[in-house]
């Protein structure tokens, strides 16, 4: 063995407890765990770590806990490791692994597993679990906690660890896989050994180890090309899609990404989607253009001149108006990327891969001197005026509306959300709500969303998971009922959530599905039958039964002031809550018809 003296149940434990311990010397500050044997001895390395500042929660079904960690590295830029016992089980990390993946988000799993000798032979609750993840990790390395005791053997536990953060950020973020296997006896024999393998593990952990990652920086011959377009045009506009949520050091700075600061050098406008974490702002002008894609598509995509340079920055934009802007312009794009390829239509001329803030930083260096052209101030005033005609009508409802609509709901809760606090919207149909029909509060909202893969799970999970450990004061989830129906177990999260916070989960119920009406099955006989409910998904659940099931608030709301006063009651308690607006059948449909109507007559009238 090397390090006589140990029993066999003990020498796990203390190998666990170097993996689990390395971990934390390499910037590992939280696990989360779900309940199984075979993981026993990950979990007591855990909690042993407690003492040395890991914070270990425990949450039972692993898909919820997969999103609840990438929650939590979403909100902090630092992996959150996931411990889960062997067979199924880490079978249920792999959304979250995949989201991790697209949305470059650091998470480690380290799934217990049985032994070799039991492997394809009918041994219980056994499976091939290496590479489960296949190409969704950066990383996938095996760990035998019944292996030697040796020196060596000892260091590249240590590394092995030190290699899974690191690879975690590096060269992009992502999720990394530590498939570990364990025999029985599972846990360390009361008063066994003579503390020599302990001692030797202590020491490991008591020599420095730093992970330290480059950042990628844009290549300057590519900033000199960018900077000679935003020069020739006369038409550029800056569109920010979704970008990741800023750590708790560059929340501080404001402009996270220094996009007022490039908007306000190019005097392009700034479409910038909620996503971007440049939309709500503190009341900075360069922001007036953030609707315009919904401005333009409201108004018909008439009566505007085309860009002719687009700056594309993080990934493509959600919203239907915007992507139809940029298509219906063919102009030469600029991508500002951290990383992945964004360019799904092959429209860009100049790619900008790397840091994203000093990607800004450099290009606003290298325009100090830019005289705008002979055109472009006439175009950002029209630009400026269609957006004024658009806050105008999409903020006065019309005299015998439609009733109480989704973008009504969307519009209340971002209004509702306080200052520096988290907004977290779910994908499908919220987040084109809140592009369409939410104002500015005049305040810095920060907006999380998952759409790197831009589904419907895990929502409540994620958002708790970043809540709780981002430093915010208190947040909103803006989700669909089928959203909220999808992840339950996320509302059972709420007692180990405890009073963390305020968290308000706020449901539009529209019975399900609603935006497939706007896409090309709508029109299909099928859909309007009793056959649509594969798509339109109406359920009908009693979601008051749901909250007092998981001991949460609640409230059922049918009107915009009603909705207003429920978030505000919720918004000064801590913990979770669930408020329900049950929106009119049809009223959205309605009121986006209003829109278009009112923008019609505001343009008759210029």
């Amino acid at each position: 063995m090397g390090l006589a003296g140990t029993g066999a149940g003990e020498a796990q434990f203390q190998r666990a407890r170097l993996l689990v311990g390395a971990l934390t010397q390499a910037g590992v500050r939280r696990a989360v765990t779900s309940p199984g044997s075979r993981s026993t001895p990950l979990v007591l390395a855990a909690l042993d770590a407690g003492a040395a500042g890991l914070d270990v929660a425990s949450i039972v079904d692993e898909r919820a806990a997969g999103f609840f960690a990438l929650g939590q590295a979403r909100a902090t830029g630092m992996p959150t490791v996931l411990i889960c016992t062997s067979g199924t089980a880490p079978a249920h990390y792999l959304p979250a692994m995949m989201e991790a993946r697209e949305a470059g988000v650091p998470l480690i799993a380290l799934t217990a597993d049985r032994p070799i000798e039991l492997m394809d032979c009918a041994a219980p609750q056994t499976t091939d679990q290496t590479k489960l993840f296949g190409s969704f990790v950066n990383h996938f390395a095996e760990v035998d906690l019944a292996g030697p005791v040796d020196p060596l053997s000892l260091r590249a536990i240590r590394r092995t660890a030190a290699q899974a953060v690191f690879r975690t950020r590096w060269p992009r973020p992502g999720a990394v896989h530590l498939n570990v296997r364990a025999r029985k006896p599972l846990e360390p024999e009361p008063a066994a050994g003579d503390g020599s393998l302990a001692a030797a593990v202590d020491a490991l952990l008591g020599e420095p180890i730093e992970v330290a990652v480059q950042a990628a920086q844009p290549d300057p011959a590519a900033l000199d090309r960018a900077a000679a377009l935003c020069r020739q045009s006369e038409r550029g506009l800056i569109v920010a899609g979704p970008l990741p949520l800023p750590s708790p050091e560059r929340r501080r700075a404001g402009d996270a990404y220094g996009l007022a600061k490039l908007a306000r050098r190019t005097g392009f406008p700034l479409l910038a989607e909620a996503t971007s974490q440049s939309r709500f702002t503190e009341g900075d002008a360069v922001a007036d253009a953030a609707r315009l894609g919904a401005a333009w598509a409201a108004d018909g995509g008439e009566g505007l001149h085309l860009p002719d340079l687009i700056l594309q920055v993080g990934a493509p934009p959600v919203a239907a108006g915007a992507q139809r802007l940029i298509e219906a312009a063919g102009a030469p794009q600029i991508v500002l990327s951290d990383g992945p390829w964004t360019d799904p239509d092959g429209l860009a001329s100049v790619f900008l891969f790397g840091n994203v803030e000093r990607s800004t930083s450099e290009l606003c260096r290298r325009l100090e001197d830019l005289a705008p052209g002979v055109g472009a101030d006439g175009w950002r005033e029209a630009v400026l005026g269609l957006c004024g005609r658009f806050r105008a009508a999409a903020g006065s409802p019309a005299p015998d509306g439609p009733g109480f609509h989704d973008g009504e709901a969307a519009a209340v809760a971002v209004a509702a959300t306080p200052a520096d606090a988290l907004l977290m919207l779910g994908n499908s149909l919220p987040v084109r709500l809140v592009e369409t029909w939410a104002a500015c509060p005049g305040r810095r909202v920060w907006v999380a969303s998952q759409r790197g893969l831009s589904g419907i799970d895990g929502l409540v999970a994620g958002f708790l998971g970043s809540l709780i450990t981002g430093g915010f004061p208190a947040g909103v989830l803006l989700a669909g009922d089928v959203s909220l129906l999808h992840d339950l177990d996320g509302l059972a999260i709420a007692p180990e959530y405890g009073d963390g916070p305020p968290a308000v989960v706020v449901v539009i119920d529209n019975q399900g599905g609603r935006i497939f009406d706007r896409l090309p099955i709508a029109q299909a006989g099928i859909f309007r039958g009793p056959a649509g409910r594969h798509w339109l998904t109406p359920h009908g659940v009693d979601f008051g039964g749901l909250a007092r099931a998981f001991g949460v608030p609640y409230a059922r709301v049918e009107d915009p002031s009603a909705l207003a006063r429920e978030l505000g009651a919720a918004l000064g308690r801590r913990g979770v809550s669930l408020i329900v607006a049950g929106v009119a059948p049809g009223a959205l449909a309605a009121a986006e018809e209003s829109l278009r109507q009112a923008m019609a007559a505001s343009s008759s009238l210029r």
